[in-house]
């Protein structure tokens, strides 16, 4: 019995889709990434997580280990879960390629070398030991080659107090290298300053009228404190620190001192120097004012604390929060020009309740009506 022409002309056909099929699916399981090599800066995915080792699946034919102690916060606790992204650096082990979050120069010069000339043509960040300071900076031993780091680029602000930092490893980002290694300028400003870039980042994303965070003190002005939201800097001017009137932001706050406060208002936001962000720590904190103004006794004498003078008379500290006004009229017998003839920011002194305006907040006070005053 002869073939059948029509059915071997399909059976011809299906063979050459399934040869094609087959090449192209051949052709995508053999186009793989190119292989990582040292120095290069990754992205993948956990996929296996051991007791020393997480493995992380970046692409290319085999997953690379990165140490699990590059991973443990302050506790000691893994921070990373399977499926969760990793950004780090392809770095050379005597037991073949790996990944870690910092480019460690070897022990032998010419592994250093290696090891941070890799670092500089990457970007990526290396660790050194400071051992010493100089007229303009900082030594680091690098693995045996020593580096150097300028007292601008260590820190965010400048360094006042150097020692501190004598003995401690810390992370650098190489500037400049020269071929021999003789010559090796470190950054830590840049690798904070990209930190801070990437956290702002996600603040911004966040960051809405409103929203309460917390802060950390990072400079004090007399016209109020700068606040460290996240990667961006807000301003919690004088007025919003608390309900009660301070002179100075030094009376109530600390450099370093962690805050809660309330976003008011964003200006510019992600444009630099004219971004501007309004805090206020005052509106997250009860109003001392209806309960503690309400229990003045009105009609009755009470001690006082002298904390402004304006040409109209003096305001009078009676409790936290609490001011209430000596009218110039008030302050003496005799007629007086200003309250300074006769009183001073600081002095204390017994007052007479004279009115008490809970609606606006408003406590009217008497010095000459005091039982205590003897005259002028």
């Amino acid at each position: 019995m002869q073939d059948d022409p029509i059915n071997q002309d399909f059976a011809d056909e299906g063979e050459r889709q399934d040869a094609e099929e087959f090449a192209q699916l051949l052709a995508e399981n053999t186009t793989a990434q190119p292989e990582p090599k040292p120095g290069d800066k990754v992205t993948g995915n956990v996929v296996q997580i051991g007791p020393s080792e997480v493995f992380v699946d970046i692409g290319a034919r085999h997953e690379l280990p990165l140490a699990a102690d590059q991973l443990r916060d302050a506790d000691g606790a893994l921070s990373c879960q399977l499926g969760d992204q990793i950004t780090a650096y392809v770095v050379k082990t005597p037991a073949g390629l790996a990944l870690s979050l910092t480019i460690h120069p070897g022990e032998s010069g010419k592994a250093a070398l290696q090891a941070l000339q890799d670092a500089c043509a990457a970007g990526a960040p290396i660790e050194g030991k400071v051992t010493s300071t100089n007229k303009g900076g900082f030594t680091v031993d690098l693995g045996g080659l020593r580096g150097f780091c300028p007292f601008s680029q260590m820190d965010l602000r400048r360094v006042e107090n150097p020692q501190p930092f004598i003995g401690t490893n810390q992370r650098f980002k190489v500037l400049e290298i020269s071929p021999d290694g003789r010559n090796i300028v470190l950054s830590r400003r840049a690798l904070l300053q990209q930190e801070r870039e990437e956290h702002a980042h996600l603040t911004r994303a966040n960051l809405a009228p409103g929203a309460v965070l917390t802060g950390h003190v990072t400079r004090l002005m007399p016209y109020g404190a700068f606040i460290d939201i996240g990667g961006l800097e807000g301003l919690v001017h004088i007025s919003q620190i608390s309900h009660q009137r301070i002179s100075d932001p030094s009376d109530l706050l600390r450099q370093g001192q962690e805050v809660q406060v309330e976003v008011v208002e964003i200006q510019n936001p992600g444009q630099g120097r004219r971004e501007r962000i309004s805090l206020s720590m005052k509106s997250l904190a009860a109003d001392p004012w209806p309960t503690e103004a309400a229990a003045v006794p009105v009609g009755e004498d009470c001690p006082g604390k002298v904390t402004r003078l304006v040409d109209f008379g003096a305001f009078i500290l009676l409790a936290t929060g609490i001011e209430g006004l000596i009218h110039i009229s008030e302050l003496s017998d005799r007629r007086i020009h200003h309250p300074r003839e006769v009183v001073q920011e600081g002095d204390e002194i017994t007052v007479r309740v004279l009115e008490v305006d809970l609606k606006r907040k408003r406590i009217s006070l008497s010095r000459r009506q005091a039982g205590d005053y003897a005259g002028d």
